[in-house]
């Protein structure tokens, strides 16, 4: 059976901007304002992935840790607002290329 893949390459900025809206969507805590220096997964959780993040008050780096599927969500929704066609069948997992996240789309035809 053929299948599509995809994959989506976010800038730091981009991943950011889509966590801290899904975030303000959902009521929790946002993560501190600044700029994403770069993402690695969790060491305690594989399920989770840490972000790096320059405090723009302090310029200290702090870290804020996220589940990956609400990571995805996140970006999944930064991709439908931005007219990027999501596939609702198809399966969606994370990857960290050169510190920045790639979300990853499979569509089994």
């Amino acid at each position: 059976m053929p299948r599509e893949d995809r994959r989506l390459h976010f800038s730091n900025e981009e991943s950011y901007k889509a966590i801290s809206n899904l975030c303000a969507q959902k009521g929790i805590a946002k993560p501190v304002a600044g700029m994403l220096q770069r993402v690695d997964i969790n060491l305690e959780n594989p399920l989770a992935i840490d972000l790096f993040i320059e405090n723009a008050k302090t310029l200290e780096i702090e870290v804020a840790t996220f589940t990956k599927d609400f990571i995805i969500a996140a970006l999944m929704i930064m991709c439908q607002s931005g007219g990027i066609p999501m596939a609702k069948r198809a399966k969606k997992d994370l990857e960290i290329i050169d510190e920045q996240l790639v979300l990853c789309i499979q569509i089994l035809r």
